[in-house]
């Protein structure tokens, strides 16, 4: 079964290049802090720098503050806050999201597979507030205590109700984490994420960066 998905997996972006679309690239950084309360309750603050057109302006400055809860082995659950300034024309709008998610995660050997659902509501001051449900699937193998490796497929589907067709996008991701130490982490990911049903539609590459510390 774990074959199948990395097959699936590997066809994904391969199909996407294939695809006429209009090709940018950016780079993500960010820095993620972690509190933990106890051993099912924690608490995160993510800071990110997105840049866009070919990484030459920054796109979107975010903060985040969430609370993870594990509910037992296999399910956990999270709520977000997210602070965004966005570059819109030459002029940075803030404007606020929220989400949810349910993680359901199943271990076989040295891989582990992740389901996560995600409810999404964005408060714009410009445009129409937008609801998205998103779903993911991720396989992760550790190649050994230090070193994890992953890919995962994400769809986004707009549930407006004056949307004509539901599915916009989909983000495909692969990536590596290195424990520094007990409580610092590193990622370098790679992430491709591509505009569906729209009339002109973007392919966007991104490279991404994280540090994740445990406090």
């Amino acid at each position: 079964m774990l074959n199948r998905f990395f097959i699936l997996f590997t066809l994904i972006p391969t199909i996407y290049l294939s695809q006429g679309n209009y090709q940018d690239f950016g780079t993500w950084t960010k820095i993620n802090s972690d509190f933990k309360i106890n051993k099912k309750t924690s608490f995160t603050n993510k800071i990110e720098l997105r840049t866009f057109d070919n990484s030459r302006q920054i796109n979107q400055i975010y903060s985040q503050f969430s609370f993870q809860r594990k509910l037992n082995k296999k399910l956990q659950t999270s709520f977000a806050w997210r602070l965004k300034f966005d570059n819109e024309e030459y002029s940075y709008i803030n404007s606020n999201r929220f989400h949810n998610d349910i993680t359901y995660q199943k271990k076989y050997s040295n891989f582990k597979i992740y389901l996560r659902l995600r409810s999404q509501y964005h408060i714009h001051p410009l445009k129409l507030n937008e609801l998205f449900e998103r779903t993911r699937i991720k396989v992760q193998y550790n190649i050994n205590k230090k070193i994890k490796i992953y890919l995962y497929n994400e769809q986004y589907f707009l549930m407006n109700r004056n949307a004509s067709n539901k599915y916009k996008k989909n983000r495909f991701g692969t990536g590596i984490k290195y424990e520094l130490n007990k409580k610092t982490n590193l990622e370098l990911k790679y992430l491709k994420i591509v505009d569906v049903n729209v009339e002109s539609p973007v392919s966007f590459n991104v490279i991404g960066f994280k540090i994740s510390n445990q406090l």
